[in-house]
């Protein structure tokens, strides 16, 4: 069994490595987006960048949520059943 703050690190450090990837896709995609005359190409770049960033939010909602759960032990409570 991990200890608590091992796990605490560990779901905050794979939330931190999803953002900064999910940043990075939207940056990359913004820039391609710059070199191009406009279009449907540039459009569906410019909503895939929207998307990708909009999911940010619920990525640090299901942190506080798995902060929590490891709070209160629940995994812990469940092992024993």
């Amino acid at each position: 069994m991990k200890p608590r703050n091992t796990e605490r690190r560990a779901a905050v450090k794979s939330v931190a490595v999803n953002a900064l990837l999910r940043l990075l896709a939207a940056a990359a995609m913004l820039w391609l987006r710059t070199g191009m005359d406009g279009g449907s190409l540039s459009t569906l770049l410019l909503i895939l960048a929207v998307l990708d960033l909009l999911t940010l939010p619920a990525s640090f909602a299901v942190l506080v949520q798995r902060l929590r759960e490891i709070e209160r032990g629940e995994l812990d409570e469940a092992r024993k059943y």
